[in-house]
């Protein structure tokens, strides 16, 4: 068996079929949401080909998307002889991840072609290549077709940008609906997530404090926050008394996605909701400081703040490694410099009516 699979790291030069496809995203959500661009690209340049997609199970609802046949999810300590037999003998893989059991399982898979980023386990693969240089000066859809293209040769000819999360259930549209009744003010509806998977992409719990006073004043705001369950206890700052409907783990992915359709806004860092709302096309403003904007940051409707430091970016090499942990990519954005990004994002994307 065994030599039988070594067989294909041989020979390179195989004709590659594209009639069933298997797609592994096994990273964190926000990494999934990215690479629905490149998933929606490869489905209309193979429209006729069967398209599995391999997730994470905790990210598997937010995918389930019409142009995917199947969603796989799985993650270490499942059962692993089913999702053999899901993607027994596929034509290719083609691996948008670094973790290694979205090679070794293709592999055991017995799937002849087998692409993506080497790292580190190119004895499980065919086609594995190395980072591109430039890689943190593209954005990441960008950035994984070409790492495609050097691996196997495809060229991905459709648009890889555009981005996209399953559509609302009758569940979700009527607990957003529920919520937005909720909503005191009259004004704008803005989402926030304050909190993402590392405290170095934070903005300063107290500027978003005084950030928010300074819109509620003007605009006067309804402010959702957005978090997972692991984000409940984190402190949120509200010295002013503005109006705050509080979300964190109470809401699934879907109702996330749901709600962020019906936002004039969202405002965040470089995490998981902020490539959410780009799915659903809510204008957004993020902060960035420790990862590359011009590889995270969304293409579409999203206005950044990034003061450019020469440590950055450091999510390769550790957060917070390069500076100690002074943080001082992030402690540079001020309040003011916000407030003007914000409203430089509703002068390009106002919404309708703003009493």
């Amino acid at each position: 068996y065994f030599l039988h699979q070594a067989r294909w790291n041989w020979k390179k030069g195989i004709s590659i079929k594209f009639n069933k496809i298997l797609i592994c995203q096994n990273n964190m959500l926000g990494d999934v949401v990215i690479s629905t661009g490149i998933v929606r690209a490869i489905r209309e340049q193979f429209p006729n080909s069967k398209l599995a997609f391999m997730v994470d199970p905790d990210t598997a609802e937010l995918v389930d998307l019409s142009f995917i046949d199947e969603v796989i999810p799985y993650d270490k300590g499942m059962p692993l002889l089913p999702v053999i037999r899901k993607i027994w003998r596929y034509d290719v893989a083609i691996l948008l991840d670094y973790k290694y059991r979205s090679a070794w399982i293709p592999f055991l898979a017995c799937i002849p072609v087998r692409a993506g980023l080497a790292h580190k386990r190119n004895l499980f693969m065919t086609h594995g290549v190395e980072r591109p240089a430039d890689s943190e000066e593209m954005y990441f859809t960008y950035y994984m077709s070409k790492v495609i293209n050097n691996a196997i040769g495809l060229k991905l000819t459709k648009d890889v940008t555009r981005l996209c999360v399953a559509e609302p259930t009758s569940t979700d549209l009527a607990l957003v609906g529920d919520i937005m009744k909720q909503s005191p003010n009259k004004g704008i509806n803005i989402a926030i997530a304050p909190f993402s998977s590392t405290n170095f992409k934070n903005w300063s719990v107290d500027r978003y404090d005084e950030f928010m006073q300074r819109l509620n004043d003007k605009y006067k705001c309804n402010f959702y926050i957005l978090g997972g369950k692991g984000d409940i206890r984190k402190n949120i700052k509200n010295s002013g008394g503005v109006k705050l409907c509080d979300l964190r783990g109470k809401l699934k992915l879907t109702t996330t996605a749901t709600l962020l359709r019906k936002m004039d806004y969202f405002i965040g860092s470089c995490s998981a909701p902020l490539h959410i709302a780009a799915a659903v096309g809510c204008p957004s403003m993020a902060f960035y400081g420790p990862t590359s904007p011009k590889k995270w940051a969304p293409l579409h409707k999203c206005k950044y703040i990034f003061h450019k430091h020469p440590c950055n970016p450091c999510d390769r090499i550790g957060y917070g490694k390069p500076c100690g942990g002074s943080n001082d990519c992030m402690n540079d954005i001020g309040v003011d410099e916000a407030v003007e990004a914000f409203e430089a994002l509703m002068r390009e994307y106002p919404r309708d009516i703003i009493s």
